[in-house]
């Protein structure tokens, strides 16, 4: 056991395709996601009807169904993904037990499990809004209220994953061949994303969502390459 996270560094490799086809889903779509970085992200922050008209136009006619359509096709790649993203943290805790056998990673699996659960949960809500929409719905409270909630577990159960770690980068050395410089930054990079994710949660503005979730994705990206350089000490 060498390379303890190297299979879950190779696995998220697949996730590349479906990420591509998401992006690709929605790209020729006429989305206008402002405030948002990008309308799959707009889609799951919603708390009114006027920010769901916001997003795929308020009048009845072929450009939004054009657009709900879209966004049900990126939910569906997205369904995908997050099986993969779901696996890749389940085996990189069961990577980081194996390797220190520190209980803390197995609260981490539980994370995984349930950040991946929320985020299918989450899917599909916005799956349901979009054909609300073609049903030439105005009303989408029932939606909303389950939307933030699986948006927000989501969310915070990644957070949650990546302050757990901090521990761990912290004392990284001990463990493997990673530089002390760089087992800090991902501690710090872990500790701010989860200051980041409360402040996202306690105050709800779109520039917060976005800076939460930009951070979660380079910590994914932080995560990965993490785990194809790292191999374990030799005794």
């Amino acid at each position: 056991m060498k390379r303890p996270f190297l299979a879950a560094s190779l696995l998220m490799l697949l996730a590349i395709l479906p990420m591509r086809m998401m992006r690709q889903s929605v790209a020729d779509a006429g989305f206008q996601p402002a405030p948002f970085s990008s309308p799959l992200l707009h889609a799951e922050f919603h708390t009114s009807a006027d920010d769901v008209l916001a997003l795929y136009g308020a009048g009845d006619n072929d450009v939004r169904q054009e657009r709900t359509y879209a966004m049900r096709q990126a939910h569906r790649h997205d369904n995908l993904f997050l099986c993969i993203y779901g696996l890749f943290l389940a085996m990189f805790a069961v990577g980081g037990f194996r390797l220190t056998r520190k209980k803390y990673f197995l609260w981490l699996i539980l994370l995984a499990v349930v950040a991946a659960c929320a985020d299918f949960l989450e899917n599909y809500t916005i799956v349901q809004i979009t054909y609300e929409l073609d049903n030439k719905a105005t009303n989408f409270s029932p939606y909303l209220g389950r939307l933030a909630t699986y948006t927000w577990l989501k969310w915070l159960s990644l957070a949650a994953y990546f302050g757990m770690l901090v521990r761990f980068f912290n004392g990284v050395t001990e463990w493997g061949n990673i530089r002390s410089w760089a087992g800090k930054l991902l501690a710090w990079g872990c500790t701010l994303t989860a200051i980041m994710a409360l402040l996202a949660f306690g105050l709800r503005t779109a520039r917060w969502e976005n800076w939460m979730a930009q951070a979660i994705i380079a910590l994914f990206a932080g995560l990965f390459l993490f785990g194809l350089f790292f191999r374990k000490k030799t005794a």
